[in-house]
């Protein structure tokens, strides 16, 4: 993994030096070519190579010190005029001093905070411009931002290498983790920002790391246990932010890094997860992605992606380490077969039965395995999906792009949905379906968990005749609420509601009943349409066996659902009394 991501950061170019990371000023004080004051401007300018000092180098030796160039307000124009930040004033002018000999730029900067006056006029325009003293602030002088030059790196690792102390310094060269090559290795690693919405800590989260008396293999202790160089940690540290910061919203409280061997167009990006996780995106246009693609491979338009591969790592962060929740590296042109694999699963008729019905986002589908609440906001069905699915999400992503089957609690907590809406819903069931997005879920465990052949008798609509009795219960059932909806009309809490869990799971002591009391509806009705359900219930029932099973398992209970759902479609498409009638 480590190696993967050195490999990423020179093939992507990534920016990793020692001493450096990526920052954002959220102000810019502007200055003349000749040092002369202009403006302070809000402008969120990104540094690709910023002077960074770590927290024991901000306090060795007991000295309060500041970082360079790029630092809070309160720190460099003194905003809010508090004892520790006056102290770390003088030493952002004491850097700058000491710097001016290697760029002389800087010297203008310098003279421009020694000047109380322009302090205080900045402040204002600050103030005025509603800015606050933790925000953070650096310099242009005429077009050129000094923290982007590098004539003053060679004194900022000198700077940086008078901050080590004795204990600091390890004397023993070893091999390194990263490189293979024999160095001096630092006795700990570089903090990753970004991560507090996976757990991480605000000042940084370690991904190598050892502070325990266990941990110290072989008289090693801290991070000689993993020993490394400080530009391997800097380079995979950079690799690192750089992916972090152009990582997707975490998913289940998992943040998702995703990358390629050989850099590829965006739209050739399959593992860009918008489309598979943002309910706002256009529906169709990640499996319309997979399929151009998957012809195109196969056809051999694109001789250049056959060979790429794909990395995957996937975060967390507890108390203040990294989590590595999984790894997972394969062949593009895998990965094009996995994702149609996967919405060739899914895909089911629409509820109603006019056609299919329309891809669905991960996040949607991730909210059919928490539970349903009726009238919940979604930012409220989200905290949930953090709270309860970090364990699972890991299995469900292996299940997405490698091909392999999904969890039994996948189909558990999908089934466990479809019964609390049934439970909490205001409308009779006779005439509507179950979930839909649930149902699909469903029907995706189901096939990845059977052989082919099997699958093949699992269709996107109703088959009827379908090997298993499961199905067919479910499609009785189905049938069992649409006459009592067209015998009675709204009757409240129906058949459905009352009855459908007890069906699902002990099928003969509520089938047999309902069975037995549907000629009572059928009596009702005029005779054309009568006769349309008894010949549905008689085709359904001459699949099952004589005797109906006492109980059924998770897959009947699946099947159960997924029959229900497909014989509702099938008979959405009869509007008409006509229709009805034939």
């Amino acid at each position: 993994m480590l190696h993967q991501l050195a490999n990423y950061a020179s093939k992507y170019k990534v920016p990793c030096l020692p001493g450096f990371r990526p920052k954002t000023a959220q102000w810019v004080i502007v200055l003349t070519g000749d040092g002369e004051f202009v403006d302070v401007i809000k402008e969120e300018k990104e540094f690709s190579l910023a002077p960074d000092l770590q927290q024991k180098e901000l306090i060795a030796g007991g000295i309060t010190r500041s970082h360079f160039l790029l630092d809070t307000i309160d720190v460099v124009t003194t905003y809010s005029a508090g004892k520790r930040e006056l102290k770390k004033h003088i030493y952002f002018l004491n850097l700058l001093q000491q710097a001016t000999v290697y760029e002389k730029s800087l010297g203008k900067i310098y003279a421009l905070l020694k000047n109380d006056d322009h302090k205080q006029r900045i402040n204002e325009i600050i103030k005025t411009r509603k800015g606050r003293k933790t925000d953070t602030v650096t310099f242009r002088i005429g077009n050129i931002y000094p923290i982007e030059l590098d004539t003053w790196h060679p004194w900022w690792q000198e700077y940086r290498n008078s901050l080590k102390g004795t204990k600091d310094i390890v004397e023993e060269a070893m091999v390194c983790l990263l490189s293979g090559k024999r160095i001096v290795p630092e006795l700990t690693h570089l903090k990753v920002g970004g991560l507090t919405r996976v757990g991480g800590q605000s000042t940084g989260t370690v991904l190598v790391g050892f502070d325990k008396d266990s941990f110290t293999s072989y008289g090693l202790k801290q991070s000689l246990n993993a020993a490394c160089s400080e530009e391997a940690i800097a380079t995979y540290r950079g690799a690192l932010q750089n992916l972090i910061a152009k990582a997707p919203q975490p998913l289940a409280g998992i943040m998702f890094l995703s990358w390629f061997k050989e850099p590829i167009p965006t739209e050739d990006n399959l593992l860009d997860l918008d489309s598979l996780e943002n309910p706002l995106a256009q529906e169709a246009s990640a499996r319309e992605r997979v399929e151009r693609l998957f012809a195109a491979v196969r056809q051999g338009k694109r001789p250049d992606l056959l060979n790429n591969r794909y990395y995957i790592l996937q975060l967390s962060a507890t108390g203040g380490r990294i989590m590595l929740r999984d790894w997972m590296e394969g062949e593009y042109k895998t990965l094009i077969g996995n994702f149609k694999g996967w919405f060739d699963d899914l895909e089911l008729v629409s509820p109603d039965g006019k056609g299919k019905a329309k891809d669905t986002k991960l996040i949607v589908l991730l909210s059919r395995l928490v539970g349903f609440r009726r009238g919940e906001a979604f930012s409220k069905v989200r905290e949930r999906i953090d709270q309860e699915l970090p364990p699972l999400m890991p299995k469900i992503w292996r299940s997405i792009i490698e091909g392999r089957t999904l969890p039994d609690t996948v189909a558990s907590k999908a089934l466990a949905y479809i019964r609390s809406n049934l439970y909490s819903a205001d409308e009779d069931y006779s005439t509507g379906n179950l979930d839909r997005i649930a149902c699909a879920l469903l029907k995706a465990w189901l096939v990845r968990k059977k052989d082919r052949e099997e699958v093949n008798k699992l269709k996107t609509e109703l088959n009827p005749r379908h090997p298993e009795p499961a199905y067919h219960l479910g499609r009785l059932m189905a049938v069992l609420a649409a006459l009592q909806g067209s015998a009675l009309g709204d009757v409240g809490a129906g058949v459905v509601q009352r009855y459908y869990a007890a069906a699902s799971t002990t099928p003969s002591l509520v089938l047999g009943r309902l069975i037995q009391g549907a000629q009572h509806h059928i009596n009702k009705l005029d005779k054309g349409l009568g006769i349309w359900y008894e010949r549905m219930m008689e085709d359904i029932i001459t699949q099952l066996d004589a005797e109906l099973p006492s109980t059924l398992g998770l897959e009947g209970q699946t099947l159960f659902a997924l029959g229900y759902y497909q014989q509702k479609a099938a008979m959405g498409r009869k509007t008409t009394k006509k229709e009805e009638g034939e």
